[in-house]
């Protein structure tokens, strides 16, 4: 029983953050309560650095330079995964070619997120699923959507827009969203109640699956999200053209809540070379994307490590960029790292 449960653990980790406690507002809420308490990091990327906590007075480094912008904020959506993403495509833009390009949250959410997820096939690795006989939406990153398929593979791949705002996307979604819910729970509701009809003559679920992927309901959903902007196709293509050559470096790594209920000293042992693979790719110059287990039943979040000071324990202090706006960033620290389940940077 106990292997289940670990094998189960794993394979949540893999799930996006929404899965199961999600980054709804009442979860994104929560989880700005403990901002202190949470944190995390994974196995060396490229080489050792020195470990977490042994460094040299006045030692630390800041990349916050390369962003374009302020930490931005994701609002009530489980969008952490798109605007980590966008902001170490922004970042490494900068090192190749000098300049600031703010490339478009909303859009690389709506491309790999929103348009991307099979709704309605019933399965729990699609956006639209049932989970304990409830259906449900997921929109979080996690250890799927950031590496393996991957937020930025998909950007490097097919190019993001630069215009679209997310505030303007923003109040345009909730509305789908709610609507989209509402959807997905009638399908369930019929495919419950008359199983003999979708056996013999309609199933609900296979043709919203198909509707979903119709290119022409994808462009008037995409018209709609981001506000029938014409010029969006050609500025994915430029920014196609300038990511040419980009790579992702990632790796995962396994945690649970159980992570959480670690003492300091424990976590920091358990999350030792994942501070290291963070420190060494922040020494080489990148900023570092982090995906963490920050509650139970599996909730998790992603932001980037944009650089590090030593505290006056003599320990490293990893300074972030979030998602939630000014004043959302928070400090994370050697005894976070044993909650990392993913670490990615682009190179």
């Amino acid at each position: 029983m106990n292997m289940i449960r670990r094998l189960f653990a794993i394979l949540a980790l893999s799930l996006p953050a929404a899965s199961f406690a999600g980054e709804s507002a009442v979860a994104l809420n929560a989880l700005r309560k403990i901002t202190g308490e949470t944190g995390v990091l994974p196995p060396p990327i490229a080489g050792r650095a020195a470990p977490a906590g042994k460094f040299k007075p006045g030692e630390g480094v800041d990349h916050s330079d390369q962003f374009p912008t302020g930490s931005r904020n994701q609002g009530d959506v489980g969008s952490c995964h798109a605007f980590a993403s966008i902001g170490l495509l922004e970042a490494a833009y900068y090192r190749k070619y000098g300049e600031h390009q703010a490339f478009s949250d909303a859009d690389l959410f709506l491309q790999n997120t929103v348009l991307n997820g099979n709704i309605y096939s019933g399965s729990i690795l699609d956006r639209g699923y049932t989970y304990n006989g409830k259906a449900d939406l997921k929109e979080g990153g996690s250890s799927i959507t950031l590496l393996a398929t991957g937020d930025i593979d998909f950007a490097i791949k097919h190019g993001v827009a630069t215009e679209p705002q997310y505030a303007d996307f923003l109040g345009r979604y909730r509305r789908y969203r709610e609507a989209e819910r509402r959807t997905l729970e009638g399908i369930e509701r019929e495919y419950r109640e008359m199983p003999w009809y979708v056996k013999l003559l309609y199933n609900p679920r296979t043709h919203w699956k198909k509707l979903q992927k119709d290119p022409a309901s994808r462009k008037i959903l995409q018209n709609y999200l981001l506000g029938n902007d014409r010029a969006i196709e050609d500025q994915r293509e430029a920014t196609r053209r300038k990511l040419a050559g980009f790579r992702v470096v990632k790796s995962l790594h396994a945690a649970a809540p159980q992570e959480l209920k670690l003492s300091d000293a424990r976590c920091e042992s358990v999350g030792a070379g994942r501070a290291e693979s963070v420190l060494a790719e922040l020494k080489a110059g990148r900023p570092v994307g982090v995906s963490y287990v920050s509650g139970a039943m599996f909730a998790s979040h992603v932001l980037i490590i944009s650089g590090y000071t030593v505290g006056d324990d003599g320990k490293a202090v990893f300074k972030t960029r979030n998602s939630w706006g000014a004043g959302g960033n928070f400090d994370m620290f050697p005894r976070d790292m044993c909650k990392v389940h993913g670490i990615f940077s682009v190179r």
